[in-house]
């Protein structure tokens, strides 16, 4: 381990080192042998397989015919649409469940890395800051939401863009600017909405903080003007970039039922509760005893490792520099704002864009990364001076051990009174022939004092030893430690928060029955369309979303949600349209049944269709009403009109005709033409001033701030 030297360089070595930690804290993952569960595949995945298949097809992926009649693709918030990482692997190898799962791996591994590089910042000592980077890597936030895909890539690039941002509030340059543009735009390309608004919250109070403590000698007025001026190009460069980004949200906000502030009680929902960062020191309580955590088991985990939680406990009482105390009062202010509650009705209304966040546990990820830095300040400090194991840290060090004593005995105690154990139930486990039934019935016979004796001896184990390392000044072998204490955390809770049963192989086999491509939709009542069984809903979601036909007979749940077509299902039976199930996506109106439309052309843009109209007449299409779609007859182009409540018609005269229906948002792709062009000159711009050689101020180290 006496490579790791002080420098604030990535290095290949660095890396290879988070990947080779990663692929054993997430082996369940990792291997392939279990799947991602619950809104990993279910939610996240049927829109990137959408745009990869729309992709090699040939076709622009802007309207999604598939999901609930259809709806703008470029307007899911939840798709990561806009992001580049997504169009690279739809344009390359495509989405499937392999790589899907890689791409949860990878923004899980650059937020480990990031946080390395985030606290070089601060001249850390290169083992502090690897300690630093596998805790992010492998902290609960991570863990508990495997299957919320936005969350993580949130993560992801949250310590990215806090490195980059402060490096440009410390240096002002073009190679700063552009950097902390294209980083910001994959978090906000990339994250969930919730992230996007607490980012926004959390970078204006880092700049408030850094705007008082900059130790430039220059007057208030000339910083307001220096700064503002850099943050004025910031805010249009970030702009260009994401012109099309803000198009297609704003194209979609008033046809979308999220797009207007939710209910108070909405708002409050799934907090990571008080009492749930119990899980700081045992993480693996936070799997059973729902009544106590009184939230949604993802929201519940706030591990960071033993060791950080000994230095941060540890800065809470000493003095602590300025940087501690501002990310100590920034990460309690967005603990509380994410325990729901008091707190959350208040920054609801008084708060702008507060009220917009419908799951409030996503805000811990701006905790952790406050509690992470601080502790990893802490330990710098107490390796760099040599501090001896005496004082505070001692006595925080023996009421810890206290309590994990006491709950090993108190755990156990309540297992042999209760009889509620694992250690009861092991012949119902071992009676299961498959391994991913046996890991059922093994996380089903767990009980919550079965996590509180099993987490005890593993916590209690790993403080002795995080005690021998810190009182003989064994930095590297404490660093092992912390690594060690990261994979077992990870892999102790990941069979609750983050697979389900079936293997990756699986889950390909059930996309594999879906037809490759964009092909022509059979022209069949939407009644008669084929619906996959229950087991394979919960594994991969509605098949509708996959198997290239068109229309459900009931709302398929996904995120984002059309006004119209939510008021259709509400209210099915009342509406005009009611009986459009019993025809094909595509009818005219009143006519002989053996009289159907043919369709010659058909594309998620695009339906070319033939037809003998018996008289004047409406071709029906059954996809949701929504501006942009438009019909050609001959050569009249014409907006599409309204169908019943929810769908799009298109008036024809009697006899033969053809008729195109297109999908034709001209702002959205104009926008988005522009935030390409500026993300290769960006990127292009970046990689020129990169190569140039390096001032002499420039390699200057950053003094502690």
């Amino acid at each position: 381990m006496q490579v790791y030297a002080n420098s604030n360089r990535v290095s290949l070595k660095i890396i290879l080192f988070f990947i080779v930690v990663l692929f054993f804290a997430f082996l369940p993952v990792a291997s392939f042998l279990f799947s991602l569960k619950n809104d990993a595949f279910t939610g996240y995945f049927p829109p990137k397989f959408f745009m990869s298949e729309s992709i090699h097809a040939g076709y622009l992926p802007l309207w999604n015919p598939y999901i609930n009649f259809g709806l703008p693709q470029y307007g899911d918030m939840s798709s990561g649409y806009w992001s580049p990482i997504t169009w690279l692997i739809a344009t390359t190898v495509g989405y499937n469940a392999y790589t899907f799962t890689l791409e949860v791996l990878l923004y899980i591994l650059l937020g480990g890395i990031g946080m390395y590089a985030l606290t070089g910042f601060w001249q850390l000592d290169k083992r502090v800051r690897i300690i630093a980077g596998v805790a992010f890597m492998c902290c609960g936030y991570n863990i508990g939401h495997l299957q919320h895909f936005n969350w993580l890539s949130g993560a992801a690039f949250l310590p990215w863009c806090f490195w980059s941002y402060l490096l440009l509030l410390k240096k002002i340059s073009a190679n700063n600017i552009l950097r902390t543009v294209l980083l910001f735009y994959l978090l906000v390309a990339s994250a969930h909405p919730g992230i996007t608004i607490g980012a926004f919250y959390f970078f204006f109070a880092v700049l408030v903080f850094y705007f008082f403590k900059s130790e430039e000698q220059l007057s208030v007025k000339v910083r307001i003007k220096k700064w503002g001026y850099t943050h004025l190009i910031l805010v249009i460069l970030f702009l260009l970039l994401s012109a099309g980004m803000i198009t297609g949200y704003l194209d979609i906000i008033p046809f979308f039922v999220r797009g207007e502030k939710i209910s108070l009680a909405d708002s409050l929902l799934n907090p990571t509760t008080l009492q749930s960062w119990v899980s700081t020191l045992f993480p693996f309580s936070i799997v059973k005893y729902d009544t106590f955590f009184n939230t949604d088991i993802s929201m519940r985990n706030c591990y960071f490792s033993l060791t950080l939680l000994l230095f941060f406990f540890q800065a809470c009482i000493n003095k602590k520099n300025s940087w501690q105390i501002f990310l100590l009062i920034t990460g309690l202010l967005f603990a509380l704002l994410s325990a729901g509650g008091i707190f959350k009705t208040f920054a609801y209304k008084f708060i702008p864009l507060i009220g917009y966040v419908r799951l409030n546990g996503e805000f811990r990820v701006f905790v952790l990364t406050c509690f992470i830095i601080i502790a990893a300040i802490e330990a710098n400090k107490f390796i760099s001076q040599k501090i001896t194991f005496s004082g505070s840290i001692k006595w925080i060090y023996h009421i810890i051990e206290i309590v994990l004593i006491t709950s090993i005995i108190g755990g156990l105690y309540n297992v042999f009174n209760s009889k509620l154990s694992v250690v009861y139930n092991l012949n119902n486990v071992f009676q299961q022939n498959a391994i991913p039934f046996k890991l059922k019935a093994l996380i089903d016979a767990i009980s919550f004092y079965d996590t509180l004796w099993i987490q005890g001896f593993i916590q209690l184990f790993l403080w002795w030893s995080i005690k021998w390392c810190i009182k003989f000044g064994n930095v590297n072998l404490l660093m092992k430690i912390v690594v060690a204490d990261m994979i077992i955390a990870s892999f102790i809770n990941i069979p609750f928060t983050g697979v389900g049963k079936a293997s990756v192989a699986q889950i390909q086999a059930i996309i594999n029955q879906s037809p490759k491509g964009i092909p022509i939709p059979i022209q069949q009542p939407i009644k008669n369309i084929n619906t996959s069984s229950i087991q394979q809903k919960e594994m991969i979601g509605d098949w509708s979303m996959y198997n290239k036909q068109i229309g459900v007979v009931s709302q398929v749940s996904y995120p984002i949600t059309l006004k119209n077509m939510h008021d259709y299902f509400e209210n099915y039976e009342h509406l005009p349209g009611s009986n459009f199930l019993q025809y094909p996506f595509i009818f005219i109106e009143n006519t002989k049944k053996n009289n159907s439309p043919f369709i010659e052309k058909f594309s998620p843009n695009e339906i070319l269709v033939h037809m003998i109209a018996d008289s004047s007449s409406k071709l029906i299409l059954q996809q949701n009403y929504y501006p942009h779609w438009y019909y050609y007859n001959g050569a009249q182009k014409k907006e599409v009109e309204k169908a019943g409540t929810n769908f799009m018609s298109a008036s024809i005269p009697k006899g033969a005709k053809t008729i195109t229906f297109s999908f034709e948002p001209t702002l959205v792709k104009w926008a988005m033409l522009l935030s390409l062009t500026t993300f290769v000159i960006y990127c292009l711009l970046l990689f020129i001033l990169l190569l140039k050689p390096p001032s002499p101020s420039s390699l200057k180290k950053l003094r502690d701030p």
